[in-house]
């Protein structure tokens, strides 16, 4: 992403030439300049080099740490509450004109906060921008956020309001909800860009292997050696004459594997960017453990967003790549009843992406004989790299049979995969407060997991979640979310089957 010289020396001075002129006709000029050179790079931060240019708000400070539990590989951003008063945050100045394709994209680590997101001061409005759905965070977990701001609404309007295309971007400012007096957060790899890339980041060089007392294989590696943003990394490993097989990932240079046997072991990393394009491989490292790791199978394993992605993997990467120059990166679609027509659930599911934009296609009181008859119509309108499919509740309301309901499932599915958008199919959630009388949501969702397995595709387990909690917090009428507790928990299944997608599209190892 962002690597090759003579496009970034071109997109620089297309940069230079709208910010100095300003005008309309320079900003047309920019756009088919970027779109022939490649995407444009307005601010790039790692801090590696020591330099802080954010200016922290009143009641924080902002300082580079190079600690290496604090940073993802030499130094980043932490800001940090230090006196009382309004919200943490830090600011830095970011001339940009013209919202449209416009990216916000780093990778945040955070305590005792709630979301992070930022705020882009818009000098034409005089107004602040903020994404509809900041992203969330928790304690201690590095993740990967790429905010669309063509997605962001003015602080003065409604988040369903989305700001002009015509902008004049003066400043962009870290903040967050915070969730106690001692809340704080790091930032690392920052990068502000407009359009997409198919150029991938280079491989990792420098693997090591080092074998700890305990059994376990220590890797640690070099980030790319240009000026690509690697993200998250993945790791392979295979022993004697096995196939390649992807067994971990990692937003920092390193990774303990646990091997359990005393074979010959082979690790290969490479590296994704934001836009999830894949380095080639590192080259090998080769180690042959003299004590065996202990079998505990690794946490969460045997979880069901887990254990599908095996039945899904391959499927999803061959689905995604026929959707290649055809459907909008980043573009989530979600289909569905009265539970997704709600403005909070889109803006809430998309705080637990943390990244991209939504299209809402919910429509109250409709069965899955709807989403099969409307499908087409919505790929064809909003062309998105995701669909996040929820229908069923008035199936089972109406006693509609769950064979024809897991036929029409089927052909919304099919509709997806034939237009090159991954489907994600969602249970539905529970009906009532009484956690036992849930037999026929229970059916219905069997049925669900079920035609996921048999299509290949992953499934988001939202009434397994729920059922963890009691549901007078979930649903506030025995049908619908609540507001925050519901829509959270629809959020938080959404997350941990998305990133298990992830997973898999970022494996590269079927190729070797």
């Amino acid at each position: 992403m962002f690597t090759p010289a003579d496009r970034r020396a071109s997109a620089l001075v297309v940069l230079v030439f709208t910010l100095i002129c300003g005008c309309e006709a320079c900003l047309r000029e920019a756009a088919l300049a970027a779109a022939q050179t490649g995407p444009q790079v307005y601010l790039k931060l790692d801090f590696d080099d020591g330099k802080n240019p954010f200016a922290p708000t009143d009641s924080a400070q902002g300082t580079l740490v190079a600690d290496s539990n604090q940073a993802l590989g030499g130094r980043s951003l932490h800001v940090a509450r230090v006196r009382e008063g309004k919200y943490i945050g830090a600011s830095v100045p970011l001339p940009v004109k013209g919202s449209s394709g416009l990216r916000i994209a780093f990778v945040v680590r955070a305590r005792s906060m709630r979301t992070v997101a930022v705020n882009v001061f818009d000098q034409r409005r005089q107004d602040n921008t903020t994404p509809a759905s900041p992203s969330r965070v928790f304690d201690d977990e590095w993740h990967p956020v790429v905010f669309a701001v063509e997605d962001f609404h003015y602080n003065t309007d409604p988040p369903d309001r989305k700001i002009a295309s015509e902008t004049d971007f003066a400043s962009l400012l870290f903040h967050g909800d915070e969730d106690g007096p001692a809340a704080e957060f790091w930032v690392d790899k920052l990068v502000v860009y407009r359009g997409t890339d198919t150029q991938p980041p280079g491989a990792p060089t420098g693997v090591r292997a080092n074998l700890e007392g305990d059994g376990s294989v220590v890797l640690t590696w070099q980030e790319p050696a240009d000026d690509t943003f690697a993200v998250v990394y993945s790791i392979h490993r295979k022993t004697g004459t096995s196939t390649w097989e992807k067994i971990g990932e990692s937003v920092r240079p390193s990774y303990r594997d646990r091997p359990t046997s005393l074979e010959t072991y082979s690790y290969r990393i490479t590296a994704a960017d934001y836009e999830n394009n894949i380095s080639t491989p590192s080259s090998d490292v080769v180690l042959t453990p003299t004590v065996a790791a202990a079998t505990k199978p690794p946490s969460g394993s045997a979880l069901p967003w887990v254990v599908d992605r095996a039945t899904y993997a391959e499927n999803v990467r061959q689905v995604h790549a026929r959707g290649v120059g055809k459907v909008r990166p980043d573009v989530f679609l979600f289909a569905g009843d009265s539970l997704t027509a709600a403005t909070v659930y889109t803006h809430t599911l998309g705080s637990w992406l943390a990244r991209g934009l939504t299209v809402r296609q919910g429509v109250g009181t409709v069965t899955t004989e709807y989403g099969a008859a409307n499908i087409k119509a919505y790929l064809a309108g909003a062309r998105p790299e995701f669909a996040i499919v929820m229908y069923g509740t008035n199936d089972v309301e109406r006693r509609v049979s769950i064979s024809d309901a897991m036929r029409n499932l089927g052909v919304v599915l099919d509709a997806c995969i034939e237009f090159g958008t991954v489907p994600i199919l969602a249970t539905i959630p529970p009906r009532g407060f009484d956690k036992r009388d849930q037999r026929s949501q229970e059916q219905f969702n069997r049925a669900v997991a079920e035609l996921g397995r048999t299509k290949h595709v992953a499934v988001s387990y939202v009434f397994e979640e729920m059922m963890r909690h009691d549901l007078k917090a979930m649903l506030y009428d025995g049908i619908h979310l609540q507001p925050e507790s519901g829509n959270d928990a629809a959020g938080r299944a959404l997350r941990q089957t998305m990133d298990q997608v992830y997973y898999a599209l970022r494996d590269a190892s079927g190729r070797w």
